[in-house]
């Protein structure tokens, strides 16, 4: 064999090992740079359930880190219904709601931090059909309190009229006015008994 055969010969060999080094390169990048990510939640994204829950769970590829996680609850009027910091168990990210639970829409955003330390972020929603059953109330306190009478448009307008008779300042001036009258009565008597 030729000197030339033999160095076209290690060229090709060479550039064969450079052409499955780089395949096996480019096949094990997405493995070695891949981020978790989320994997469900419960409930799940876009259904309905017939009673709220009392969680949020978040499921993930790979354990978050507890840096910077967030999730954010809350229904078709934007009241906050999660409750305390969210929990971090295992691959999964569970947030707590509050006990009064409306039916209708619900929105939740959220925020966490892969096992790498990339940030990952989210919204999804889903819907209640029924609320939250209320606490039981003991007997007294179920008796129904009586709402007080709403005043008449009359009482309004007397209680904004200073010069109402029911208003403080007519009371006022109708006590000054009856001592003034006490008094003028005393003097006029005084002065009918001197002359008599």
């Amino acid at each position: 064999m030729t000197a030339s055969r033999q160095v076209r010969r290690r060229r090709g060999t060479a550039l064969l090992l450079a052409l499955l080094g780089g395949a096996f390169l480019l096949g094990a990048a997405p493995a070695a740079f891949a981020h978790d990510g989320l994997v469900g939640t419960t409930p799940a994204a876009g259904t309905t359930v017939p009673t709220p829950p009392a969680t949020v769970e978040l499921a993930f590829t790979g354990e978050p880190l507890p840096l910077g996680t967030l999730v954010l609850v809350t229904d078709a009027n934007g009241a906050v219904l999660s409750e305390g910091d969210a929990e971090i168990r295992g691959t999964s990210v569970v947030q707590r709601l509050v006990a009064d639970r409306p039916a209708g829409a619900y929105q939740v955003v959220w925020r966490s931090t892969s096992s790498d330390g990339h940030a990952l972020t989210g919204t999804f929603d889903f819907t209640v059909a029924a609320g939250s059953t209320p606490a039981a109330q003991s007997p007294e306190s179920a008796a129904p309190t009586p709402e007080p009478a709403a005043p008449s448009p009359a009482a309004v307008a007397e209680d904004l009229d200073p010069a109402s008779a029911g208003s403080p300042v007519a009371g006022v001036w109708v006590a000054v006015g009856a001592i003034v009258l006490v008094g003028l009565g005393s003097l006029v008597v005084s002065r009918q008994r001197r002359r008599g």
